[in-house]
């Protein structure tokens, strides 16, 4: 999970080099926990959305932020195997609302 935090917040400030804050939100109900990573960066696209999760995909005319296009790809797949689920709210030229849930089992302990 320290990589999905660090793929999520290192993007968030990556691609938001005018905004002054990106908002960590922790959720917890109906047997998951929700975790979202919210920027005022560039925004993205519905096609960009579509797309965001892909491997090697990077969003055009962004030539000058380095990155391979495989972040939000391991990602996905990190939450992919704990059983979770992620995804993305955004508007261009308003900001990007990354989010995850992991589903919570209760019958053992964290330290496991």
């Amino acid at each position: 999970m320290e990589q999905v935090m660090v793929n999520l917040l290192t993007n968030a400030i990556k691609y938001s080099p005018n905004a002054n804050q990106v908002q960590i939100c922790l959720e917890q109900a109906a047997g998951e926990v929700t975790v979202t990573v919210k920027d005022q960066g560039m925004g993205l696209t519905t096609d960009q959305q579509k797309q965001i999760f892909t491997r090697f995909y990077r969003v055009e005319g962004n030539a000058n932020i380095p990155g391979l296009g495989l972040g939000l790809y391991l990602t996905k797949e990190i939450i992919d195997r704990h059983h979770g689920k992620i995804g993305v709210y955004s508007v261009p030229e308003k900001g990007s609302e990354f989010y995850f849930s992991l589903p919570l089992n209760l019958n053992h302990p964290v330290n496991e």
